[in-house]
Formats: C-alpha cells, sequence, structure tokens
C-alpha cells in the first residue's frame, strides 16, 4: 500500500511519539497529529492510519465529507469500540503489519441511531451485558467477566414493550409489537462475537442493518443461551425460538416506555430509536481476521415471527421472567380441553383397550417381542394417565375422576380379557416375555419416569405427534395388565403380585414425571401444584421400597453370577451358572469336567461352590463330559 500518513493523538508526549514511530516497520510516508490533518489535502490514493481515541475518529469520518480518502486503525487506549467494530488487532506492531499488507480497503457500511454515528453497536435494554463483546485482554480477565456476565442474569429481570418497524426483504414494510429483553443492532454481522458465531452469511458492505431481538420467557432458557455464547461457543449454531434476527435497510424501535440504551457503551434513553446506515461508505480497512471472514447476503430474517406478541405479550409484560417458562392462557386452554377429552370413558377407548390386551396375551403365551410391541403402540392408557397427571398437579377433582375412572375401567377390562385368553390356552410356563415382567426393580420406575416425561413434553408442544409418547408409556403398561390377568387365570398370586407391583410401579411413576414436567413447563404455580406432588411422591416412595429390595437381589444374583461364571475347581469349569432363588439361595449351574463323577464328587463340588461364595447353597448340577475335542 502507498502514501501512508501515520496520524496520531495531539495529546501523545514527543518521547512517546517517538516509541511509536520506532515501532513502525517499515516507517510511514510521513506523520500528523490529528490537531494539524487537513482532510481535503488527501486524496483516493492516500491511506491515513490512525492510532486515535473513538470519539477523535468519529470527528475524522465526519471531516471526509465527499473525499475517498482510506482509513486505516492502529491500536489506541482510548479506541474501544471502533477496536471491536472493525476488529483491530490490539498489538500496534501486528495491526501497522496488516495494513502494509492489504492490497486494498474495501469500502464499509457505518450505522447511525437518531443521526448519530456508530463504532460498534447499539444495545436496548439494560440487562443486556451478556451480549456485549469481551474487552479485556488476558484469559483470566476474560474468565472473570464472563462469570460476572452470566451472575446479572441471577436477578430479577423483567421484559419491555418494543415496537419494530422494518423493511423485509421485499421492500413491504413490515411492524412487530411484542415484549423483550433487549435488542442488540450492528452494521456487520462479523464485529460482534454472537452474531459472529450464530449468522453465518453477512457481507461488510451488504448494506443491511443486523438485529438480534432477545425475548426469552424464561431465567433458564436466558441462562443456557449465555452458557451457550460465552463458554461454550459453536460457530454456526442454531438460533434458540426466543431470539428473533432481522437484517434490513432501515429500522424504528418505539415504545410506550423510556428506552434505555447504550450506543458504543455510552448510555442514553429516548422514546424512539431510528436506525440506519449512512449514505456514503467509508473506505476503512477491518482486521484481518475480519476482512477475511467476510461473506455476502445471509438470511432477511429468522424466528422474526415467532416472538411474542398478543396476549403472550401481555402475559410477559405483567410479571418478572420466571425461572422456568409459564405457559400462556392460550396453550393452557388447549391442552386442558385435550386432557379433559381424553380423561373421559369412550367406547373407542374401550375397545381399543380390550384388543391391545388380547394382542398382549397373545403374544406374551407365544413369547414373541414383536407382537407384544405391536400391542404396546395400540394401547391407548396415554390420555387418560396424563390427564390424571395434571389433574393432580392442578388439583383438579373432577379431572382426577374421570380420569381414574377411565384407567380403572381400562385395567379391569384388559384383566378379563388376558383371563379368558388364559383359560383357552394350554399352555402354563413361564417364558422369558413373562418372567421379565414379574420382578420389577428400580430399573423399571426410571423407565416409568421417563415414559411420564416423554408422554407430558409430547402432549404440551404442538409439534411433537402425539402417538410417540403413547408408544413410550403403553411400553410400560400393556405387558404387565396382561401378565397380571395370566396369573389369575393360572391361580399364581405370585405371578399376579410381581405384574401388579410391575404395573402400580410404572403409573405412579408416569404420573409423578408428567406432573413434574408439566410445573416446569408452566402449567401451574408451585403453591398449587405443591400437594397433588406431595402425595404422589408418597405413593412413589411407598412403591420404590419394594423395588429396591428387588433391585438389590438382582445386584446380588448378578454377582453370585459373575463370580462363578467360568471358575475353574477341583473337579472341573463352571458354566451356565443361574440364581433360581435368592433366599434361601438356590443355584443351577453346568461343570464341565474331564470324566464321569459320583455322588461324592458331586457332594465335594456343592462344598467348593460355597467355599467360593461363603454361604451355603441348593444346588441344581448339570454335567458335562470332556471327551477329546467334544463336550457333552
Amino acid at each position: 500500500m502507498k502514501n501512508i500518513t501515520f496520524v496520531y493523538d495531539p495529546a501523545t508526549e514527543q518521547e512517546k511519539l517517538e516509541e511509536l514511530l520506532g515501532r513502525l516497520n517499515p516507517k510511514p510516508d510521513k506523520h500528523i497529529s490529528f490537531a494539524d490533518l487537513e482532510v481535503s489535502g488527501y486524496s483516493e490514493n492516500d491511506c491515513l492510519a490512525c492510532s486515535l481515541s473513538d470519539k477523535q475518529i468519529k470527528e475524522l469520518i465526519k471531516s471526509l465529507g465527499e473525499t475517498s480518502v482510506k482509513l486505516a486503525l492502529l491500536p489506541h487506549p482510548e479506541m474501544i469500540e471502533a477496536r471491536k467494530g472493525y476488529g483491530i488487532n490490539s498489538s500496534f506492531e501486528k495491526a501497522w503489519e496488516e495494513i502494509q499488507q492489504a492490497e486494498e480497503i474495501p469500502e464499509i457500511d457505518m450505522m447511525q441511531v437518531n443521526e448519530q454515528m456508530v463504532l460498534n453497536s447499539l444495545v436496548v435494554g439494560t440487562s443486556m451485558s451478556i451480549l456485549y463483546s469481551n474487552t479485556s485482554s488476558s484469559f483470566l480477565e476474560g474468565l472473570k467477566q464472563r462469570l460476572t456476565q452470566l451472575g446479572s442474569l441471577f436477578r430479577r429481570v423483567k421484559l419491555k414493550p418494543y415496537t419494530i418497524t422494518y423493511q423485509d426483504s421485499g421492500d413491504e414494510e413490515k411492524t412487530i409489537e411484542t415484549a423483550a429483553m433487549g435488542i442488540l443492532v450492528v452494521a456487520q454481522c462479523e464485529s460482534n462475537f454472537v452474531f459472529r458465531r450464530i449468522i453465518e452469511e453477512s457481507g461488510l458492505d451488504d448494506g443491511r442493518i443486523h438485529m438480534l431481538v432477545l425475548a426469552p420467557k424464561s431465567l433458564f432458557a436466558l441462562i443456557q443461551f449465555s452458557l451457550q455464547n460465552l463458554f461454550f461457543p459453536t460457530h454456526g449454531s442454531t438460533l434458540p425460538s426466543f431470539v428473533g434476527y432481522i437484517s434490513t435497510r432501515e429500522v424504528k424501535i418505539t415504545s410506550d416506555e423510556q428506552i434505555y440504551f447504550a450506543l458504543d457503551g455510552e448510555k442514553g434513553e429516548e422514546k424512539e430509536l431510528t436506525i440506519n446506515l449512512i449514505e456514503k461508505p467509508i473506505a476503512i480497512l477491518p482486521g484481518k481476521d475480519l476482512l477475511e471472514d467476510e461473506k455476502k447476503v445471509g438470511p432477511a430474517q429468522i424466528n422474526a415471527n415467532s416472538l411474542p406478541t398478543g396476549k403472550l405479550k401481555e402475559e410477559l409484560l405483567h410479571r418478572f421472567l420466571p425461572w422456568v417458562r409459564h405457559a400462556t392462557s392460550e396453550e393452557f386452554k388447549e391442552l386442558f380441553s385435550l386432557l379433559r377429552e381424553n380423561s373421559q370413558t369412550s367406547s373407542t377407548y374401550l375397545v381399543l383397550m380390550a384388543l391391545s390386551t388380547m394382542i398382549a396375551t397373545f403374544g406374551l403365551f407365544g413369547d414373541s417381542a414383536p407382537v407384544v410391541i405391536g400391542a404396546m403402540i395400540l394401547a391407548p392408557l396415554m390420555g387418560p394417565i396424563i390427564s390424571l397427571a395434571m389433574g393432580a398437579l392442578r388439583q383438579d377433582g373432577l379431572l382426577i375422576k374421570n380420569s381414574l375412572i377411565t384407567i380403572f375401567w381400562g385395567i379391569v377390562l384388559g384383566l378379563i380379557f388376558s383371563i379368558i385368553i388364559t383359560w383357552i390356552t394350554p399352555l402354563e410356563v413361564l417364558n422369558n416375555q413373562i418372567t421379565a415382567r414379574i420382578r420389577p426393580n428400580l430399573l423399571d420406575l426410571g423407565i416409568a419416569v421417563a415414559s411420564g416425561i416423554a408422554g407430558a413434553y409430547a402432549y404440551s408442544k404442538e409439534e411433537i405427534n402425539k402417538t410417540l409418547a403413547g408408544v413410550a408409556i403403553s411400553v410400560a403398561l400393556v405387558p404387565p395388565l396382561a401378565v397380571a390377568g395370566i396369573g389369575i387365570g393360572w391361580m399364581d398370586w405370585g405371578v399376579f403380585g410381581g405384574a401388579m407391583l410391575l404395573l402400580g410401579t410404572n403409573l405412579a411413576g408416569i404420573v409423578m414425571a408428567a406432573s413434574l414436567t408439566f410445573l416446569m413447563l408452566g402449567f401451574s404455580p408451585f403453591r398449587l401444584a405443591k400437594r397433588g406432588l406431595l402425595i404422589s411422591l408418597g405413593i412413589l416412595i411407598v412403591i420404590a421400597l419394594p423395588l429396591g429390595l428387588s433391585f438389590n437381589k438382582m445386584v446380588e444374583e448378578n454377582t453370585i453370577i459373575q463370580e462363578l461364571s467360568g471358575k475353574e475347581i477341583p473337579h472341573g469349569l463352571l458354566r451356565e451358572v443361574n440364581v433360581i432363588q435368592i433366599q434361601p439361595l438356590k443355584l443351577s449351574v453346568t461343570i464341565l469336567s474331564e470324566k464321569a463323577l459320583n455322588e461324592q464328587d458331586f457332594k465335594e463340588i456343592k462344598e467348593e461352590i460355597e467355599a467360593e461364595i461363603g454361604q451355603e447353597i441348593s444346588l441344581e448340577l448339570t454335567l458335562g463330559v470332556r471327551m477329546g475335542a467334544i463336550e457333552k
């Protein structure tokens, strides 16, 4: 680059000036104080390399007028916003090196707000510190700043009303009346760390203003967004639904209340903000990274139609931002109507309940997992169970009553049909499908909890197909119901009791988890939900006690099997170890020996196994004799 003039701050002492000039290699063509600078004496072939404050840079740009003088920036203690806005290297020498290496200086869009020049950004709102760029140079200072910004979120935040008027990509004027925590506006996406990570395509001279509107519905969502962008940034990450992005040539922000804002860090307040681009772009050299990342036209808007309006806007404006999102009256009305309908005992429900239990029973007798899964998909139990969860959460007596009646008739009908099929089926054997549902433990409770969360979440979200949650819930309910009917048909109360315990476990777990999920999604205040949650939790604890004992037994069985499987004892190798009964302990073991064994050997094998596990056992022993390469 030719004809470079170094422009320095008039307040720079002679000794400091000489030091700065000594750090410029190669030397500039000439140097001049900003106070003595006459822009009219320079042409489009000249470049002014300026080490000035933000205020002086603004004065210089205003003085350019219609001239085509090019600018480049060098670090200055009071150049804060310009350095961030144009990505200037903090190292004086490296910034000078970038100027020397630049082949050309591009024209860059410059934004103004109410006719005031902006070097970096406009931040609207008093709670927007999480979107400020990091000004510290060291890692520790940057981390401290991020933690401070994050900590500022743990306070009362209230959204403010804003009316945003802008032109869309088709030059049609649009107006959004919304409630927002704040708004961030820049002229170039690459100049701000949040825009840079989210909006992948933007140009330095695309002729557009870029705006983010932050309208969270809960503090939890806000903190999640802050953590992602402050600590775990991902370039090109998806913009959350509560953040709207708009790019336009001109935008106007108005409000019924006073608008508090920061323009390049300087605070102010107005009733109306008009934001547009200065007509003549400025030829100014951005930092090397900003120049290399320059891209072309990106999206016109993202999530703009998802910003809160109407009743949702009014509800958000009348309270402080909650920790978890509160459902709006419209969302609650729609969901509550659906749940009331699902709590009713209809003929369709009874027919599907009978058919799904019949299919499950046939599948259990046939030891067929695919058939059992088919019954799960058909089962209609999702509706009344989710309705019961909401009724318990909101202490709605009618909803609880109707849901319990519907669930009761579904269970009774399922038992009747499974008992009838058991009576007409000449099979009475505990196969794998049946055995798996008569020994419930804490793992089954975990399945029930996950099913309850899935059901409540799916019902509260319009975009999720409700049948997905139906599958998840019926997985935990229809098979044990059919097994309970089989137990009655066989007059085997052990099978019946185990299956009913699993059924009760899953029902209690699903209701408790679904209620908590609805609470977290804001469908009930905690004061109203407290009683129902405590009752559900009490029932769950009572049921969890025998499950804990069963889980301990399972752990104990697995420990014994692991200790003995593949164990070499004096009489041979132990294989196929199974625990038949835990109290008293009864094992089934296959021993592989080199020779035939007699009764005395069997007694010694029992003693050897007891010595290995440290307790007395009853033993069913299967003998396999190794003959050369053949095992029997």
